[in-house]
């Protein structure tokens, strides 16, 4: 677990732990467009919502509307933000979209680029130079770009500490032992 990014972490030590399996700056953005589907816990969240960084207080990084926004959508009471979003059609629920998408598009970088990305590792994207320009980048094209690189660094993690022989198996079905 110590190579693998916390959500609650900071850019450059994403960068350093995904440049140690030979990821670039770019290739790294582009896996954590991933982020884009799929749901997320409000346990992740709610530090940012109170606690940041043990200091009593929101993460000062939250736009005011975006903050108060995810305090209604993740009570203390609520497990998964998705549970209360249903819609992705709805304004409000394209504002955080990464809890509740279904396809691998560019909305996540749009929202990134809107101040509204859920976990602070994802929004600390716009405050590194360099992988802001890639968010900025794979936010304006219309998707394509995004899900080629996409493809291509899933395809060289795929790559990363593959167990053979008697070691590992190649599975014929992902959620079950080969007999």
């Amino acid at each position: 677990m110590a190579e693998i990014p916390r959500p609650n972490g900071n850019i450059s030590e994403t960068l350093r732990l995904l440049s140690l399996r030979g990821f670039d700056d770019r290739e790294t953005v582009a896996l954590l467009g991933a982020h884009n589907i799929g749901r997320i816990g409000c346990q992740l969240i709610r530090p940012r919502l109170s606690n940041f960084t043990g200091t009593g207080l929101s993460d000062p990084t939250i736009p005011p509307d975006f903050l108060e926004e995810l305090r209604q959508k993740c009570p203390d009471d609520n497990n998964t933000i998705s549970n209360m979003l249903n819609d992705e059609h709805t304004d409000t629920a394209r504002g955080l979209s990464v809890s509740i998408r279904t396809s691998l598009d560019n909305h996540y970088y749009k929202t990134l680029m809107r101040g509204r990305g859920l976990l602070f590792d994802d929004q600390q994207l716009m405050a590194n130079e360099k992988t802001a320009a890639a968010v900025t980048d794979y936010a304006i094209d219309d998707g394509i770009i995004f899900r080629t690189q996409f493809a291509h660094a899933m395809a060289k993690m795929s790559n990363i500490g593959v167990l053979t022989g008697s070691k590992g198996e190649v599975r014929h079905s992902c959620s079950h032992l080969n007999s």
